[in-house]
């Protein structure tokens, strides 16, 4: 006789109730979408590489489980504007303590030996005690989520040993003493899911914090040389090996936009969800994108660190375009004149096939011509569609604008590279 529920066990379980089930996603996604923000605004603010393209990878991750939860709590009859809101005052102390981690260990510490976790253990247990036939859509979502959760796991655990080999005895100690903090807070709010009795921070815990900042320029790790001005100071031969090479430098360098789309999903304010939803995947691409150049860089034996890393994309949005600017300035000025053919993204990828021969590249360029087609439309919905309300020729009038400002910076900078005082960069050109 075949199982009369498909295989699904302990059927006749009670469970939790409509409302109890909302609740509980709820505080889970709250602590997802904080997530989500802080780890973009960590992502430009870390130096370590590693680190940066990580933390974009989980910005994605963790908007993905919010816009499932999201979506799913409507379901259930919760209000989008309920869903939106804080659900516990301790829940956000914790996170707000959480983007006000210090440096790079106590980050790593408060996300993966404290916070994290505790988000699986609320998968969890939601696992355990929903009601198996009645709730299956939110089982089925939670279990394919905890392989996405997992996998940030142990990347943070490789991570934390990694920096915990590097670190100062003392560092060590206040890595220690932050983790300790960070439980404490999580113990106030009872727990990510609020099944856990709350729990009042001991004094002698706390550990003052300093408000979050994005960085005023793009940060690096020592093993990098960094340049404000693209390929300053490269030379490459006229002929298509000499534009191969750029080409593949052009996606290496992709970081620095990556830390822009970064800057602009944290700074920015006041938008629809799917505009944070939108600029998450951006942000992720963007690191894709690097890692493209990079792999077929190191595909060729070239050394990576030994090349000047272009920041001058970040440098840029931090210091020079005003709101929306940024963001006008790479959907429009860049990635939507980017579908023109030819050139454009389609003749690169033909380049790769045809002229250069190169596999690996032909697809890292055939992928990046699909992605840059999802970040025009993005272009499309949130500067013409939303920001000018369908005028196409004032989105593009503001592109235009946002180019002639960058000539000008750019032109600014001195011999060396430096970035000229921000002052001069004050008002609209």
């Amino acid at each position: 006789m075949l199982h009369p529920f498909m295989g699904i066990e302990q059927w006749d379980r009670i469970g939790l109730s409509v409302e109890e089930s909302a609740k509980r996603l709820q505080r889970i996604a709250y602590v997802d979408r904080r997530c989500m923000n802080l780890e973009a605004g960590h992502m430009t603010a870390r130096p370590e590489y590693e680190v940066k393209g990580a933390l974009a990878r989980f910005t994605w991750q963790d908007a993905e489980f919010y816009n499932q939860f999201r979506n799913r709590c409507k379901q259930l009859r919760m209000g989008v504007r309920a869903f939106e809101k804080c659900p516990d005052d301790a829940l956000d102390r914790l996170m707000t303590a959480i983007l006000e981690s210090s440096n790079t260990l106590n980050l790593l510490v408060a996300l993966f030996e404290v916070l994290k976790p505790a988000s699986i253990n609320a998968v969890n247990r939601y696992l355990s005690e929903a009601q198996p036939l009645v709730d299956e859509p939110t089982i089925h979502l939670l279990q394919h989520q905890l392989i996405d959760r997992k996998g940030q796991m142990v990347w943070g655990e490789q991570a934390i040993a990694h920096f915990m080999e590097a670190a100062s005895w003392e560092e060590k100690e206040k890595a220690e003493s932050w983790k300790q903090y960070i439980q404490a807070l999580l113990q106030a709010a009872g727990d990510i899911d609020g099944c856990e009795d709350q729990i009042p921070v001991n004094p002698s815990l706390i550990v003052n914090t300093e408000p979050f900042q994005l960085p005023f320029t793009s940060t690096r790790d020592n093993r990098f040389q960094t340049s404000v001005i693209k390929m300053k100071g490269m030379t490459f031969e006229d002929n298509d090996e000499g534009r191969f090479l750029q080409m593949m430098l052009s996606r290496y360098f992709e970081m620095s936009p990556a830390e822009g789309v970064a800057y602009v999903h944290f700074s920015t304010e006041g938008k629809p969800w799917s505009f944070y939803y939108d600029t998450a995947r951006h942000c992720w691409d963007e690191v894709r994108h690097c890692w493209f150049g990079e792999a077929a860089l190191r595909s060729k034996g070239y050394d990576v660190h030994a090349i000047p890393n272009w920041t001058g994309w970040y440098d840029m949005t931090s210091q020079l375009f005003n709101k929306d600017e940024a963001y006008t300035h790479l959907t429009i000025a860049i990635e939507k004149a980017a579908m023109k053919y030819p050139p454009g993204k389609r003749e690169e990828w033909e380049f790769c096939r045809d002229v250069a021969k190169d596999p690996l590249m032909t697809t890292f360029q055939d992928f990046d011509w699909a992605d840059e087609v999802v970040h025009a439309g993005f272009g499309q919905k949130w500067i013409i569609d939303e920001l000018f309300q369908g005028d196409n020729v004032k989105a593009l009038d503001a592109a235009e604008d946002t180019v002639a400002k960058r000539a000008v910076y750019m032109d600014s900078i001195d011999k060396e590279g430096n970035v000229p005082p921000p002052s001069r960069f004050a008002g609209n050109y």
